[in-house]
């Protein structure tokens, strides 16, 4: 009996080694937290690199049907009259896209030059997936800016070229003004030349919805700002009636600062994915903003060697 007593009273845990237990579950915790994260980013950065990968694939399949690039910003046209959506809502139907293609297409026909209207321009409020890249949770559904406009975001946004770079006016991208560059334009070479980069909107949503080409001028700006579907890699541009100052360059971002909407960045750390004209996407890291520029031209001439 009295031993059958004495094996109760020392059966449990005693308060030091609860805390003991629990002093070495904090630590392995805090070991593996970091572990995870960084699991987590390679993963979103790898989802981001296929995004632009499909993106790419698109592109060129719309160049081997109608023999050029979709151009990139604004340009009229009577035999292009769906010109005033993006070179994003162009290749809607070499995305697998052809229901929102169909719809964007009947809009166009009846309200061709309100493509911010929706009904009947449902692309505004449309979700495509592999226009959001997975370190951006927040663009998965439509969102409200401080005017109460609401509309779909991306991540990505069109190189037009380089406003510093070499002798070449600018814009001299390959997705840039025209109506539409062709692979044969491009004598800097596609492996050498890039194409689209990563650009998360700003919290303040001033820029980069996906479908629409039409700037807004409302209330709470004061001034207008459009979708930025394409810019330049480098500007010395200074914008009226924005306090943001240039120059802007490759280089780290944050969604809290709206003037981070003038260049290219990426949420992934240490720098960002990009497509080239070939199609291939690699990740440039910021100190490679020197020759960013160069990269943004489609026949500057300069002789780039990628890191």
């Amino acid at each position: 009996m009295v031993s059958h007593r004495f094996r109760n009273r020392n059966s449990g845990f005693s308060l030091i080694e609860v805390l003991v237990a629990l002093a070495i579950l904090g630590v392995l915790i805090g070991l593996l937290l970091p572990a995870v994260q960084s699991v987590r980013a390679s993963a979103d950065r790898m989802k981001c690199q296929n995004n632009l990968k499909q993106i790419g694939l698109a592109l060129h399949n719309y160049h081997e049907t109608h023999r050029r690039f979709p151009d990139g910003t604004p340009y009229k046209s009577s035999s292009q009259p769906f010109l005033e959506v993006t070179w994003m809502a162009q290749i809607l139907p070499q995305l697998d896209e052809d229901p929102l293609w169909r719809a964007t297409e009947q809009a166009l026909a009846t309200h061709p030059h309100q493509t911010l209207a929706n009904p009947p321009h449902v692309g505004r409020d449309a979700v495509v997936k592999l226009y959001v890249c997975a370190s951006d949770n927040r663009l998965m559904a439509p969102l409200q800016n401080r005017d109460g406009f609401t509309m779909t975001y991306t991540s990505y946004a069109a190189v037009s070229g380089s406003e510093t770079s070499g002798s070449v006016p600018y814009p001299n991208g390959v997705l840039t003004y025209g109506p539409g560059t062709r692979l044969t334009d491009i004598t800097d070479g596609t492996s050498s030349t890039v194409m689209v980069g990563e650009r998360p909107p700003p919290e303040t949503l001033q820029a980069g919805w996906w479908y629409s080409r039409e700037s807004l001028v409302l209330g709470f700006w004061g001034h207008t700002y459009g979708p930025n579907e394409t810019m330049s890699a480098d500007s010395n541009s200074i914008y009226p009636g924005d306090f943001c100052r240039a120059p802007f360059r490759f280089g780290p971002g944050k969604i809290r600062n709206p003037c981070d909407r003038y260049h290219f960045w990426s949420l992934h750390s240490g720098g960002a994915n990009w497509l080239f004209a070939d199609g291939s996407v690699r990740p440039l890291t910021y100190s490679a903003r020197n020759i960013v520029p160069a990269l943004a031209t489609r026949a500057g001439g300069e002789i780039v060697e990628l890191p």
